[in-house]
């Protein structure tokens, strides 16, 4: 082949001259004509990109290959909204630990909830008895061994937060924290103690007549096993933790509450400091401290030391049950009567004055208002007016209650 390429090069380089010239004269003017003619088509028939799939992937989202063997016939459908991780304002009712157990039953009554705009759900894992309603791991924990026949393991607490948020509210654990008659009593450095004897166990009461032994609150041991319970309670799923009975009791008589250092502090100021460790150790987990609502109002603080809005708490949730409550309260200046048939004018007078207490405190230490209302023995209607009451008074957050977990959710 290369041999014909040489011969053919020979045989073009003998060729005339003038013939040479006319043969370039006729390829200019064949290039030129197809210039012009290729532009004319070209602007009378632009160029059309194909068209594409719409969900052709992008560089930064590279193709997957399906595994062969799955059915995508079988692909669930998009879940509820999970809640968010952590509580900010909070729209709550509170269910029994019996409640928890029936998934089936439990699933239909957060949806119905949520249905009806409440965003979290309460219940207890630690009550005012001391037992415990999950099998907490904490060394303190399994010493006191108060566990109840049915209480939680962690994958089934887990399981339940997950059921819980997948269903659109956010799960809040309370624990009762110093009236505690089963940690009082198995833990000796964390309990009142008789003042006759270090080693004998304080009771508030005669106990052959209900009398309950209680955790000391000036005892770092006691603070210790309430955090760690907590500490175990976030790391679970815990969209916030409210305390209970963080006070001392009614009555002193022959107390003891030992000789280290927290005993020089006050009453308000022992409880405070406890307050303000459990939010250290829950960092962005809200703490709820739950109170009376006349502790709140500044009088009958004596189980406190002082006003508990004072103790700093992420939120504060006095008890606003008016089934409890007297029949006419001094609120400010002014006497509210407690009217069954109008319930809203009692609880927006509390709520008020409530919110006017906090906002006198260093700022930082303000707590969020989210008081317990009552449902039990109530018609929806007297439920309503208080929820209306609560937003009138100027809080948002509220907690409903009712202790046998039954609730008509589209009534109110």
């Amino acid at each position: 082949m290369g041999q014909k390429l040489h011969r053919g090069r020979r045989m073009f380089r003998k060729r005339n001259p003038a013939l040479r010239t006319i043969g370039w004269m006729v390829l200019c003017v064949a290039v030129v004509a197809a210039g012009f003619f290729g532009a004319r088509y070209f602007s009378e028939h632009p160029f059309v990109e194909p068209d594409l799939p719409a969900d052709l992937p992008t560089v930064s989202d590279p193709v997957s290959t399906p595994d062969d063997s799955s059915d995508t016939s079988d692909t669930p459908a998009r879940p509820v909204e999970p809640a968010p991780d952590t509580a900010e304002s909070v729209q709550a009712f509170y269910l029994p630990h019996s409640a928890l157990t029936d998934r089936l039953a439990l699933s239909a009554t957060l949806q119905q909830a949520a249905a009806a705009g409440f965003n979290s759900v309460v219940f207890d894992l630690k009550d005012a008895e001391g037992q415990l309603y999950y099998r907490f791991a904490c060394d303190q924990a399994q010493k006191v061994n108060s566990f109840t026949a049915d209480a939680f393991t962690a994958d089934q607490l887990t399981g339940l937060f997950e059921t819980i948020r997948q269903a659109g509210l956010m799960p809040i654990p309370r624990l009762y924290a110093f009236r505690d008659n089963a940690g009082a009593r198995a833990l000796q450095a964390a309990r009142i103690a008789h003042e006759s004897d270090p080693g004998w166990v304080w009771y508030d009461d005669n106990p052959n007549e209900g009398g309950k032994a209680w955790l000391n609150p000036y005892a770092d041991e006691a603070h210790r096993y309430i955090i760690d319970l907590a500490t175990e309670l976030k790391e679970a799923g815990a969209a916030a933790v409210i305390l209970d009975s963080v006070q001392f009791p009614g009555q002193l008589s022959a107390a003891s509450f030992g000789t280290s250092s927290n005993t020089e502090l006050g009453k308000d100021e022992v409880l405070a400091l406890f307050v303000g460790k459990v939010r250290t150790a829950l960092e962005d987990c809200p703490v709820i401290l739950c109170c009376t609502a006349q502790s709140a109002l500044g009088s009958s603080t004596q189980v406190y030391g002082n006003n508990p809005l004072t103790f700093a708490p992420t939120m504060a949730a006095p008890q606003i049950l008016p089934g409890s409550l007297p029949a006419s309260i001094k609120v400010g200046d002014s006497t509210v009567k407690n009217n069954p048939d109008d319930l809203q004018p009692l609880v927006e007078a509390l709520v008020k004055q409530m919110i006017l207490r906090t906002k006198v405190m260093e700022a930082g230490k303000q707590p969020v208002l989210t008081p317990f209302l009552q449902a039990e023995g109530y018609s929806a209607a007297q439920i309503t007016a208080q929820i209306n009451g609560c937003l009138a008074g100027g809080a948002d957050s509220y907690i409903l209650y009712e202790p046998t977990g039954s609730y008509d959710f589209a009534a109110y």
